[in-house]
């Protein structure tokens, strides 16, 4: 998770706000680490090792679970989020596993290469990016992205699948992403503009995510305005796939020693 900016204050409530200290703490409940990685089946750690990927960023790290993947599969790892709340999860789960892993308290507008340096491999998942309601702003934050990447490095950005999500088609498998017993995850309100996810636990406690609801189309252009070329995408961690059939859509694209439009 990541600081949200650029939205319209009356409609959305503060980024903070929504990832309150109770939420968080019900986070790995609603995630439920060991199915998740089961249901990933090391996707990611494949994908950054066919791309010779030995440093990688998680820009959005929420409460860790990226970072720890990638950590024990070797490689190089930094971790930061834009929730304080978010970032002393994961540094607490770092600790359980006796990981030493890099982690600052950073939004996504303070990433800068000359604190943190230059990696193999930027990673921006949990649908992060869609806290970020302007495309401008969008830009913005994809243009930090490539900045902190070597030339060539690899971008990996993941976000639900609003293309059916928007069509009527909700889709909550259960099998790869939110794989809690205990949680559930329904929709409230949907539009163009904005979309409300409703978090619920055990049927007694709710919390509520509001986010933009980002096109596939819209994000894979806004990729390659920002100075990224090569652009792949899965669904559900597989190259062919039904965009009306699959819970969340991965992006992978390569820094270009082009400068952005």
């Amino acid at each position: 998770m990541n600081q949200m900016f650029g939205h319209k204050r009356n409609e959305v409530a503060s980024y903070a706000a929504q990832y309150s200290k109770s939420f968080v703490e019900r986070w790995d409940d609603l995630i439920d680490w060991d199915k998740r990685k089961a249901g990933e089946n090391g996707f990611f750690e494949k994908l950054l090792k066919q791309h010779g990927v030995r440093s990688v960023i998680d820009v959005s790290t929420g409460s860790g679970f990226h970072a720890v993947q990638l950590k024990e599969a070797g490689f190089d790892v930094v971790a930061t989020d834009g929730s304080s709340t978010m970032l002393t999860k994961a540094r607490e789960n770092f600790r359980q596993r006796g990981l030493q892993i890099e982690s600052h308290y950073m939004d996504w507008q303070s990433l800068d290469p000359t604190v943190l340096g230059h990696f193999d491999a930027v990673v921006c998942l949990g649908s992060s990016l869609c806290h970020v309601f302007e495309a401008k702003a969008r830009l913005t934050v994809l243009e930090k992205f490539r900045a902190l990447l070597k030339p060539g490095g690899l971008l990996v950005v993941d976000q639900r699948n609003f293309f059916a999500i928007r069509a009527g088609n909700f889709k909550s498998s259960g099998n790869y992403y939110y794989c809690g017993k205990h949680a559930s995850v329904s929709l409230g309100r949907v539009d163009q503009d904005l979309c409300e996810f409703i978090y619920s636990f055990d049927n007694e406690e709710q919390y509520r995510l509001q986010v933009y609801p980002l096109l596939p189309g819209e994000l894979t252009t806004q990729v390659l305005e920002s100075g990224f070329s090569a652009h792949e995408s899965y669904g559900d961690f597989q190259r062919d796939y039904d965009m009306m059939d699959c819970d969340f859509v991965i992006h992978t694209a390569l820094a270009s020693t082009r400068k952005p439009r």
